[in-house]
């Protein structure tokens, strides 16, 4: 079985059912019924609940909203330029915006929200975090956290529950951002939470898409074995490296069933 499959699937399920909104628990909730879907292009499929509709499906991302004014954004991606921030603005050579690699992780979210609200037009969004938890991640991979927030936009009031990683700055100073998010208003959150693990966990990429996604902004010319971290450029992920970010940041594998080359004690 090929390990790279797993990758993106991680962060989906990365968000218990505790850490979604902040409520309802695994053992208490009901089991959800989703629809399957599948993206016209083949790059990713998940399940959708009664009621919701889809409002995009390309590119390994999909995006669905909810009748009582939720959403979930599965994949979506921020190519940046290492350089500083700019709210609205669009980053060099086809990056989506610029900021600093070496900030914090949690700050390079609010920044990715601060930046969407204003290409969009719209006030710089309030954000407060709730919670941020640290995701243990292969070097490769960069940095995976899980976060629960609320903010204040221009739609009002929401809670925000997602996992996001910055992947490893490349050769010529890009870095690649992956977001799995949830939003609804703070009225319907927390029955929202079974929900949302179950979209989550159905998220699935196949494995050519996921190289794509996960693989550096700039093309390597060179064989990825003779790539460091650091200046030179950044390894490629290979599939344990997918398999990891799919275990540890999708699925929350608890350590004790993990491979060892993902920090855990089980033999690879």
């Amino acid at each position: 079985m090929s390990l790279l499959r797993f990758a993106l699937v991680g962060i989906a399920v990365a968000l218990s059912t505790t850490n979604t909104f902040g409520q309802a628990t695994a053992s208490s909730a009901p089991a959800v019924k989703l629809q399957p879907y599948t993206t016209p292009d083949q790059s990713a499929s998940a399940g959708v609940p009664a009621g919701w509709k889809v409002t995009k499906g390309a590119q390994t991302v999909i995006v669905m909203t909810g009748p009582q004014g939720e959403s979930i954004a599965l994949g979506n991606a921020y190519v940046a330029k290492n350089a500083a921030f700019q709210a609205g603005q669009k980053g060099p050579n086809g990056a989506d915006l610029s900021m600093p690699f070496a900030t914090p992780l949690q700050q390079k979210l609010s920044m990715i929200f601060e930046w969407t609200a204003a290409a969009s037009g719209n006030p710089s969004p309030q954000l407060q975090f709730k919670s941020a938890t640290p995701i243990q991640v292969p070097a490769v991979l960069g940095q995976c956290g899980r976060f629960v927030a609320s903010i204040t936009a221009k739609a009002g009031p929401l809670v925000e529950a997602g996992a996001f990683c910055s992947l490893p700055v490349d050769s010529a100073g890009f870095f690649k951002n992956v977001m799995l998010l949830a939003q609804a208003p703070p009225t319907v959150a927390a029955q929202e939470a079974a929900l949302v693990q179950a979209v989550f966990a159905s998220y699935k990429v196949p494995a050519s898409w996921m190289q794509k996604k996960l693989g550096p902004y700039t093309q390597v010319t060179i064989a990825p074995s003779k790539i460091a971290g650091g200046g030179g450029g950044i390894a490629l992920p290979d599939d344990t490296s997918s398999e990891c970010f799919d275990l540890v940041v999708l699925r929350e594998t608890p350590k004790s069933q993990l491979p060892r080359a993902c920090g855990g004690t089980k033999p690879d």
